[in-house]
């Protein structure tokens, strides 16, 4: 048995020293969360300047060793928009960073280099507003009509990532409408529950860290639209909303989204006197988003 363990112990080493690679606990992390510590320094072969790279089970980032002593290392992320993704007490691999990386295929060694602006899954609270424009329209038992249909929206979305490139964001989102007849004018109301699910681009690093993102969602809730002496009420249908956006990043915590989106909609409405109306209309609309990061 204890051939055994020295056996498995000496190997762990062999394999170390062979693919460059080393298993490391973090030991402490700076308040601005930008450095953090590990066991291991000059004794170890580390020197200042150099740079390794770090790899949890989903989360890998580069950093440089910028004060090293006999036994403790301090790191520093190489990466303004990036937080330590670990915590204290966190077992990490620890590779040259050179030899790790150039030992992946290319298209591996983007991937890794992108997800160095990665720090781990996060969850956000979302606050949009857009204007939206009428783009077609058509109502049942009603002869077309050219209408002007505008108005603004606001929404409410909690938004948590499901990996590097996927997540999802439900919410809430409230709409008023104008809409103008040749005859009278309307103001349609509206209150639904959303659902959102959304791909994300790599980062452009040339340009901010931005991200360009798509989106397709659904929702349902009421709606009631009012003129001069009537009220009609019923429920509204959001199928599809097709969106692009670019994020950018404001800091650690924030993020503002430039977004363009295409909707279709159904709206069934009755009146205090019996009659139903069926709406089916296509909307364009422009508009922000600011995000805020809860991890």
């Amino acid at each position: 048995m204890p051939r055994l363990i020295k056996w498995i112990l000496l190997s762990q080493a062999f394999l170390s020293f062979a693919f460059g690679y080393e298993l490391v606990i973090i030991q402490g992390l700076s308040t601005e969360k930008q450095t953090f510590i590990t066991r291991g320094g000059k004794d170890q072969g580390v020197f200042q300047g150099e740079n390794r790279t770090f790899t949890s089970d989903n989360v890998s980032v580069i950093a440089k060793a910028i004060t090293v002593s006999r036994e403790f290392t301090q790191w520093e992320i190489k990466n303004d928009f990036t937080e330590v993704p670990f915590r204290r007490g966190d077992r990490v691999v620890m590779y040259d960073a050179k030899e790790y990386l150039w030992a992946l295929s290319p298209a591996e060694v983007q991937r890794k280099l992108i997800k160095t602006n990665i720090f781990r899954v996060k969850r956000s609270m979302e606050a949009g507003f857009a204007f939206s424009r009428g783009i077609s329209e058509t109502t049942s038992e009603a002869i077309p009509q050219n209408l002007d249909r505008g108005g603004y929206q606001f929404d409410g979305l909690y938004r948590k990532e499901l990996s590097f490139n996927y997540a999802y964001a439900f919410g809430v989102r409230y709409v008023r409408e104008v809409i103008n007849a040749p005859a009278a004018s309307f103001v349609n109301q509206r209150f639904l529950g959303i659902l959102e699910g959304r791909y994300y681009f790599d980062p452009l690093g040339d340009f901010y860290n931005s991200r360009v993102g798509l989106s397709f969602g659904v929702g349902f809730g009421q709606s009631r639209t009012e003129t001069a002496g009537l009220a009609t009420f019923g429920t509204s249908v959001l199928l599809p909303s097709f969106k692009a956006s670019l994020s950018l990043p404001i800091n650690d915590s924030y993020e503002v989204d430039f977004l363009a989106a295409f909707e279709s909609l159904r709206l069934d409405e009755e009146s205090a006197d019996g009659a139903d109306a069926t709406t089916n209309l296509n909307n364009s609309k422009v508009g922000l988003i600011l995000r805020k990061h809860l991890d």
